[in-house]
Formats: structure tokens, sequence, C-alpha cells
């Protein structure tokens, strides 16, 4: 046989029960937290059109797209990501939507990076956007509910660093520099590779540009916010930090300052970005565990209306992965009994796994004629808290502890149901 048949797609994974249960576990930990904010949950296609996704997200995330083509010519890809997806869905449906929205999601996005340990192609990701609300105390919601979800899924020491993209582009406004030459910079900036930049800015004409090569190493605390102030003189620049003092204030007065960081230099990998935006550190790995921030004109690129808008993305397989570095125990459900009957008792045995499932009790049934007791062995390797015996002749049934010194804790016969139930 060919062993590339069992294989999954490069950058991309069959999940057994374990890491499955731990995914489904930081789910539930986050919706838990989406809820209580007032988010509720859309849906968008997996596929979307081509053009659509570049129309919103610009030319950058080209190569890294699944693209394929219909059999009526269209040229499709795998959604990216959720935010141009969720953008285009709010364009179409005006007339349906109450502004402001709150929409939650839970998605896998798909990108062609190279596979690495946390970085697959296929990326499991939860996130919000908020849409139809301007100004910093919407951006100061998302900040808060992306600490707030992310502690509530167990993780320690981690931080958020905010920037502001409008700082950057007020200082290369300044420079007057070629489309080209801003591309470039943006993505020395984006990978934080200083001694490419300053390589890069040697050409002549650059000179000038020298204020670009201190931005790497501007990241802490809000000290750092003064500095920010003192290296620009534009109007762009200056309000940018403005605004990340005063969203500062705003989750301090919430009692979360000390989740911040702050990078005005910060960069995001989607063109989309306007204002405020963020990614989320933590110790236990060298990678964003979350990121987003403010896009008030991506709605507009699908329609006449310009609605703004923020949102973030958790990543959840990084999220689980900093979780067990830091021995996280997962709250995994696993079944409680083990109920093994023969076909003539099998109408009662139904009935009490039926009765033990409404209790709330995980129960899986065996159909074996006779009870074997080396089922008590595997039960207690399991971790079931009790086997139920439903093998004899007679209307009766035995419940055993799986232990060292496995005990029958009850043994009835006639009128064993009513007992059972009582139990």
């Amino acid at each position: 046989m060919n062993n590339d048949l069992l294989k999954s797609p490069g950058g991309m994974r069959s999940l057994l029960p374990d890491m499955a249960m731990e995914l489904r576990d930081i789910q539930e930990r986050i919706e838990e937290v989406f809820l209580l904010w007032g988010y509720q949950p859309v849906i968008t296609p997996t596929l979307e059109y081509y053009d659509s996704l570049t129309i919103g997200m610009g030319k950058r995330m080209d190569q890294g797209l699944y693209k394929l083509i219909d059999y009526e010519g269209n040229i499709l890809a795998l959604r990216p990501e959720m935010t141009a997806p969720i953008a285009r869905t709010i364009a179409g449906r005006l007339t349906d939507i109450q502004l402001p929205a709150r929409y939650s999601y839970n998605a896998p996005v798909f990108r062609y990076d190279e596979p690495q340990t946390g970085r697959n192609r296929e990326i499991y990701q939860m996130g919000v956007e908020f849409i139809g609300r301007a100004g910093l105390a919407a951006d100061a919601e998302a900040l808060i509910l992306a600490i707030e979800s992310i502690q509530n899924t167990g993780i320690k020491d981690f931080k958020l660093d905010i920037g502001h993209a409008a700082y950057l582009e007020g200082i290369i406004g300044q420079l007057k520099l070629k489309e080209e030459q801003k591309r470039e910079i943006r993505g020395y900036l984006t990978r934080k590779d200083i001694v490419g930049l300053q390589n890069y800015l040697d050409i002549p004409g650059l000179e000038s540009a020298e204020v670009l090569t201190r931005l790497p190493l501007l990241r802490g605390n809000k000290e750092v916010l003064k500095l920010a102030r003192e290296m620009v003189d534009n109007q762009h620049s200056l309000k940018a930090v403005s605004e990340l003092e005063e969203v500062y204030h705003f989750i301090a007065d919430y009692g979360l300052e000390g989740y911040l960081n702050f990078d005005p230099g910060l960069i995001r990998g989607f063109d989309y970005y306007t204002g405020i935006v963020f990614e989320g550190f933590t110790e236990k790995l060298g990678y964003t565990i979350c990121g987003g921030g403010r896009y008030d004109n991506l709605i507009a690129c699908y329609s006449e209306h310009r609605i703004p808008a923020v949102g973030f993305a958790i990543g959840m397989e990084r999220i689980r992965l900093a979780l067990r570095r830091q021995e996280h125990h997962f709250a995994l459900s696993v079944p409680e009994n083990l109920l093994v009957f023969n076909r003539r008792q099998r109408i009662f045995a139904l009935k009490l796994a039926k009765k033990l499932r409404e209790k709330g009790e995980i129960t899986i049934t065996v159909e074996n004629e006779e009870f074997d007791r080396e089922i008590i062995s595997l039960a207690k390797n399991k971790g079931l808290k009790k086997v139920f015996n439903c093998t004899f002749d007679e209307e009766s049934i035995e419940i055993i502890k799986p232990g060292i010194n496995s005990k029958t804790l009850l043994k009835i016969k006639k009128g064993w149901e009513e007992k059972i139930w009582d139990s």
C-alpha cells in the first residue's frame, strides 16, 4: 500500500480524542467569556472568492492562499482568516443587521506557511468582531475581552503588546518614500529584522529614515509611550501615542493594566488595520497566541458604507501548547461507568444506562454473554468509577468499584431497578 494514502496533507493533522478534547476544553472556556460580553456566533463559508479575499486583505497574503478553480471557472480560496469574510458578510447583509453588533466565531482557517511547532496550515481560531462602533472604548473592550479570554483558559504569565497603525504611517508619511520602499520597510519591521532594516536604510536617499531603526527596540511598559512621543513631530504619530495612553487608562480603570506592554511600531500581517493593533505573547512560547486591532476601512471595500470595527483572533493550538508547557490539567469528560449486559437482560440494562446518562454520568455499554473478570482491570486502567454487571440469568445486577481490591458495592435481585434509581 502507498504510505502516502495514510498521511494528511502537509501542515494539517488528524486529531485523536486526547488532543481534540483538550481543544474542546479551551473552546468552552473562551466561549464562556465571549457570551458573558454579549458576543454571538456567526458562521461564514470555508471557501471564498479569491477576489473577495484579496480586496479586503491586500495582496500580501497571496502566496499563502490555497487556491482552486470550480467547475464554473471561478477562482476560489480557502479563507486564511475570518475578519475579511465577516466584513464581506456584513456588507452584503446590512439590511438584516442592527448595528453595533458583537459577533464571535470558532473556525479553521488555512494558510500555506512553512509547517513548524505551533504553526500549521490548518489553524483553529476563535475570535470576535465588534462592528459599528468607533472610539477607544470599543478598542479597550476588545483588549479586555482578549485578556479575560486568555485568562479563562488557565494560561499564566502572558502579555499583550499594543501598538497603533498610525504611528508608523505618520513617520513613513514624513519620509516621502516610494510604495516599494514602504513595503520593504514594513516587511523588515514585521519580522523585527533590525540588521536587515539598517542595511536597507543605508541606500542613498534614505538617511533621514534612521528613526525607523529605533522602532523595533521601542517596547515595554507605559514609560515607552513617553519615548515614542519624543521620537516624532508629526500629528498622525502624536495622535496615535495619545490614543495609546487613553486606552491604557481605560484598561487600568478595569484593573488589567499589568497585562499590557507597548510597541508603538507594531505591525500586523494584514493591510486593513487603521488604529490600535495588538498581539498576545506568553513566556512558554516564542510566537503570538492572539492578535487583532481596529479596521475602520475594511467593510467599505465591499460596500459604499464605511463602518468602524475592531476585533481579534486567538490561536487555539498555541493556547494548548502553552498550557501543556505549564503542566496545566485540562477538564476532560471521561467515561464514569461501564455497563456489561447479555441478551436476556438487555431491556433492563438499556433502561439503566439511559437513567445513568439522564443523571449526567457518562456511561458506555458492552453486550457480552458472560462477564469476564478482566473487565474490572480494564475499567480500573481507564479510570472508570463503576462497573455494572448485568449478565446474570435472572433479573439481577452487580455493581463493582474497580480498584486494588475491587469489591462489589451492591448486588440486587428482585426489584433492583427501584433501588438503583434511588441510589
